[in-house]
This record gives structure tokens, C-alpha cells and sequence, in this order.
């Protein structure tokens, strides 16, 4: 019995000591790969763990295979490592994932990589490796995963990839790469994912690339490829999920053919060259959430299929020139987030119940159109809206109090249009509503003829608005001493309106002010010296009021000035001379005063 005991110790201490053991050619390449590497991160994990002192197997980012206790899976990646990669990395035979991303490699990637035939992943992205992609990773029969994106790889994409018969996705956007995408890679027949989006390739997309019948998205955004898209594109890519060609040179007609690829959800083909009518058979993409035809030259009116895409959550037909009305139906679409069909000649009313049935809209861009008609007061119904865009149309009415509401608003662009004050209010009550917006960054009410007084509610705006622009609105009345609590206010523009009174005293709490124009108004008094304490202020618009008094000497030390216009008021005395220090002023114009005294010669040109 004890014999029995002896011998079974002596295997399980044979076992265990086995399993400690580690092939000295995996700890010699990864020692050689640690001599390569250096570290921003003050702890250096790297640099303490990779020790002789303890089992390779243990060491952080390192897998072994429980049978042969060899280095399967090396995981570095996001340790804000650096350095290059050595061709010692080609020892570990039995490696299957090699992931380095995330990091700050440079140079070549190894030839010696091709070495490693159990590798199914290879995932280098966002490092700074340069030259050409290695063609012996074609080598690599069991390779499944290739990810080279977000380096610095040039040359061509090597045609001999279709020899990686395994291979399910193929990631190389963002480099610098060029030539043409070479027809062989249209034999991956196994290919999911194809990415090469951000590069700088051209010529045509090769027709092999549309019979890949495994394939679920294809990335070739930012591109100069040109040439147009086969007529039966869809014929033989019955999983296509994602197509993503916008910013690229490609023209002619968009097919109908689309519609066959019914599984799509994402359709992007913004920033090209098509011409033609917005296919009506895009309407039975029942799948589709995202859907960007802008910026190409397409024509005709939106067709009324689209307002059937029920899961539609952005549709983007910017900048072409379509006309017509919106589809109505559009506006019923209740998934959809973003809406932007600005830069168009669409025209027709807005929707009397606008917002009514788009509670989930974020973002609206219907600027620079012909439509007509009242904005609703049901649009705060849409209660997540961030931006509001009408600018530069024909809209009509009065602005909703019901905007104030609205608690995630961010943005709003009414400029351009005939929008008017509440008639039963002599103060422009919509922006008392609006103070109630919290996260309000941006208003821009210019050239609409609201012919109403600012209220001194105007100064209890959150600290997050930026911008007030209200030029040529008919503005009446004197500008509140509130204004001076918008202390995070960048730009305030009131030029061009029928403001009286002076120029308010207190404005030192504006420290953030950059842009102050108030020209062409009938504004009285002195220039406030609270106005040299606006350490910000780069551009000062005075031009064509009644200002009197000297030029505040103490403007001289406002050092960020670069645009300052006095003209055509009725200052007097001489301009200071501490003007003449501006480092950075680029424009001074005070012609058309009262003003006497010399200007040094220095300045004259």
C-alpha cells in the first residue's frame, strides 16, 4: 500500500511539474519583445510583471493552452506602451490572438508574423505603424480577424489577402493607402465585414466586391473612388447590413435594385455625385434606421415610401435639390432622432401638429428651404429635442412660448425667416420662456421682423449660453442692465435694429464675452468703461449710433482686441494712445466723428 502511495506521489509531482513548465523559446521571444518596449504609464506594468522570477503563463496579457502550457493569446493592448515590434515575436508557434491595439507602436509590422500559422486574430489599431502592410500575411491559413486600422500603413492593398480563405473581417480604415481595391478580395467568401473607410484609394469599387453573399457591411467612406454603382447591386448580397460609400467621387443613378437588400439598416452614400430621384423602392428597407442621401445632386421630390420606414432613426438628405413638400407622413415616423434636410428647395407648411407624433426627435435641420407657414406650439411635445434649425425660410407667426419647455434644448436657428413677437405682448416673450432651457447654448433669431422690446428676463439665462445673434429683427427699446449676468456669453450681436438708450454699465461679469456688435442702432451715451474689463473681447462693433464722449483710454489694455469699429458717432477729444499698443489689432475705424489730435506716423501706411 505504501508502495502504491509512493509511486502515485511521484506521478502527481511529475504532473505538476510539468505543468510548470513553459517552452524557453516563447519567455525568449517575449523577454526580446519587452527589450523593444518602453511605457508612458508611471506604473509600467509591463516592465515589472515580464519576469524570469515567475511562470510566463502567469504574466499580465499572457494565455497558455492548459495542454501544452504554451503562450496562446498576447493581450497588451490600451497600456500606453510604445516601441517597436521584433521579429522575435515569430517564436510563438502556437500563438492563435495577438492583440497590441490601443497602444503607441511605430514602425514595420514583421515579417517574421507570417511564421505564426495558428493565429486567427490579429488586432493592431490605432498604433503608429507605417510602410506597407506586409504580403506575407497572406501566409496565414487560420487567420480570421485582421484589424490594421487608424495606423499610418501605405501603399496598396496587397491582392495576394485572398489567399486568407478564413478570413470573416478585414479592417484597415484610416491610414494612407492607395491604388485600387484589388478585385481578389472579392473571393473572400467567408468575409463579413469589410472596412476601408478614411484611405486613399480610387478607381472603381470592383463588381466582385457585390457577390460576396456572406458579406453584412461595407465601409469605403472617405475615399476618391468614383465611377458608378452596379444597376443589380443587390442581387447577391442577401446579409447586407451596413453600406457606407459617402465621401467618394461615385455618380450616376441610385439604384432601385437596393430594395433586394433587405436586411440593410444603415444606408450612407452622402458627400458623391448622384443624380436623379430618390429611389421610391428605398421605402420597403423596412430595416433601415439610418438613411444619408445628402450633398449629392439628386432632384425630384421626397417620396412618400420613406415615411414608411417605422424604424427610421436618422434621415439625412442635405444640400441636394430636391423639391416638393415634406411627406407628411415623415413627421408620424415615431423612431426618428435626427432630420436633416436643410440646403434643398423644399417647400409647403410646416406640420400644423409638428412634434405631435416624433417624441423621440433630437435634432431638426430644415434651414435654407422655401417653407412656409406657423411653427406649432405642439413641438414641445417632442420634449428631447437638442437642436431646432428653420433658418433662412418663409415661416410666419409668432415664436412659441412653448419652446421653454423644451429642457434638453441646445440649439436654436430661426434667423431668416418672418416669424414676429406674441401680438399681446410687447416684450419678446419667447425669450423669457426660453430662460427656463438650462442647457441653451446658442440662439440665433436674426432678420425676422419681431419688432418687440428684450425683457429684462434676458439675464437669467443659464451660464451655458454662448451665443445671442439678433441682427436686423426690428428690436426696439433699450438694452437691459441684465444683460450684463450673461457671464458665460461668447457673442452677442444687435446690430441693425431701432435699440435706444445707452449702452449698459454693468457688463464686467461677461468675462467671457469674445464678440460685441451693436452697430447700427440709435444708442446714446458714453462707451462704459466696465467694456475694458472684458479681457476676452476680440471684435468691438460701434458704427452708426449717437455715442459721445471720449474713447476710453483704458481700451488700449484689452489686449485680445483685433476688429475695433467707433465710426460715425459723435465721439470727441483724441483717440489714446494706448490704442497704438494692440499687439493683435488687425481693423480700427472711428471716421465720422468729433475727434482731433494727431495720429502717429508710424501707424499711418
Amino acid at each position: 500500500m505504501e508502495k502504491t502511495n509512493s509511486i502515485l506521489m511521484f506521478v502527481l509531482l511529475h504532473l505538476f511539474t510539468a505543468s510548470l513548465a513553459i517552452n524557453p523559446n516563447d519567455e525568449a521571444a517575449l523577454l526580446a519583445f519587452k527589450s523593444h518596449i518602453s511605457s508612458s504609464d508611471p506604473n509600467n506594468l509591463l516592465q515589472s510583471n515580464w519576469s524570469v522570477s515567475s511562470p510566463v503563463c502567469s504574466w499580465i496579457g499572457i494565455t497558455c493552452s492548459s495542454r501544452h502550457h504554451r503562450v496562446t493569446a498576447l493581450d497588451i493592448s490600451s497600456m500606453q506602451l510604445r516601441g517597436t515590434i521584433p521579429p522575435h515575436l515569430g517564436n510563438l508557434s502556437f500563438l492563435v490572438s495577438l492583440d497590441i491595439s490601443n497602444n503607441s507602436f511605430r514602425g514595420d509590422l514583421p515579417q517574421e508574423l507570417s511564421l505564426l500559422l495558428r493565429l486567427k486574430l490579429i488586432d493592431v489599431t490605432e498604433n503608429n505603424f507605417s510602410g506597407p502592410i506586409p504580403s506575407v500575411l497572406s501566409l496565414l491559413p487560420n487567420l480570421r480577424f485582421l484589424y490594421l486600422s487608424s495606423n499610418k500603413f501605405s501603399g496598396e492593398i496587397p491582392s495576394s489577402f485572398s489567399n486568407l480563405t478564413n478570413l470573416q473581417q478585414l479592417r484597415v480604415q484610416r491610414n494612407s493607402l492607395q491604388g485600387k481595391i484589388p478585385p481578389e478580395i472579392g473571393d473572400l467568401r467567408y468575409l463579413t465585414m469589410l472596412d476601408l473607410q478614411g484611405n486613399r484609394l480610387t478607381g472603381f469599387i470592383p463588381p466582385s466586391i457585390f457577390n460576396m453573399t456572406s458579406l453584412r457591411q461595407l465601409a469605403l467612406i472617405r475615399n476618391r473612388l468614383t465611377g458608378k454603382l452596379p444597376v443589380d447591386i443587390c442581387n447577391n448580397l442577401p446579409n447586407l447590413e451596413v453600406l457606407f460609400l459617402s465621401s467618394n467621387i461615385l455618380d450616376g443613378l441610385i439604384p432601385p435594385n437596393l430594395e433586394k437588400c433587405s436586411k440593410l439598416k444603415n444606408l450612407t452614400l452622402s458627400g458623391n455625385q448622384f443624380t436623379g430621384t430618390i429611389p421610391r423602392e428605398l421605402g420597403n428597407l423596412t430595416m433601415l434606421t439610418v438613411l444619408h442621401l445628402g450633398e449629392n445632386l439628386l432632384e425630384g421630390e421626397i417620396p412618400v415610401e420613406i415615411g414608411n420606414l417605422q424604424n427610421l432613426q436618422m434621415l439625412g438628405l442635405k444640400a441636394n435639390n430636391l423639391s416638393g413638400s415634406i411627406p407628411a407622413n415623415i413627421f408620424n415616423i415615431s423612431a426618428l432622432k435626427i432630420l436633416t434636410i436643410y440646403g434643398n428647395q423644399i417647400s409647403g407648411s410646416l406640420p400644423s401638429d409638428l412634434g405631435l407624433r416624433t417624441l423621440n426627435l433630437e435634432e431638426v435641420y430644415l434651414g435654407s428651404n422655401d417653407l412656409s407657414g406657423r411653427l406649432a406650439p405642439t413641438i414641445s411635445n417632442a420634449s428631447r429635442l437638442i437642436i431646432i434649425d428653420l433658418a433662412n425660410n418663409k415661416c410666419t407667426g409668432p415664436i412659441p412660448d412653448s419652446f421653454g419647455t423644451l429642457e434638453f434644448l441646445e440649439g436654436l436657428y430661426l434667423g431668416g425667416n418672418n416669424f414676429i413677437n406674441e401680438p399681446s405682448s410687447s416684450e419678446l416673450s419667447f425669450l423669457t420662456s426660453l430662460t427656463n432651457c438650462r442647457y441653451l447654448r446658442e440662439v440665433v433669431i436674426e432678420e425676422n421682423p419681431l419688432n418687440g422690446f428684450l425683457p429684462a428676463s434676458i439675464g437669467n439665462f443659464s451660464d451655458t449660453l454662448r451665443i445671442i445673434i439678433a441682427r436686423r429683427s426690428k428690436l426696439k427699446g433699450t438694452i437691459p442692465e441684465e444683460v450684463g449676468n450673461l457671464s458665460g456669453l461668447r457673442v452677442l450681436a444687435l446690430s441693425h435694429n431701432n435699440l435706444i438708450g445707452s449702452i449698459p454699465e454693468k457688463l464686467r461679469t461677461m468675462q467671457n464675452l469674445q464678440e460685441f456688435y451693436l452697430e447700427n442702432n440709435s444708442l446714446r451715451g458714453t462707451i462704459p468703461d466696465d467694456i475694458c474689463r472684458l479681457q476676452n473681447l476680440g471684435a468691438l462693433d460701434l458704427t452708426s449710433n449717437q455715442i459721445s464722449g471720449s474713447v476710453p483710454a483704458c481700451l488700449g489694455k484689452v489686449s485680445t482686441l483685433r476688429y475695433l469699429h467707433l465710426g460715425f458717432n459723435r465721439l470727441n477729444s483724441t483717440l489714446p494712445e494706448s490704442l497704438w499698443s494692440l499687439q493683435d489689432l488687425l481693423e480700427l475705424s472711428a471716421s465720422s466723428n468729433l475727434l482731433s489730435g494727431r495720429i502717429p506716423p508710424e501707424i499711418v501706411l
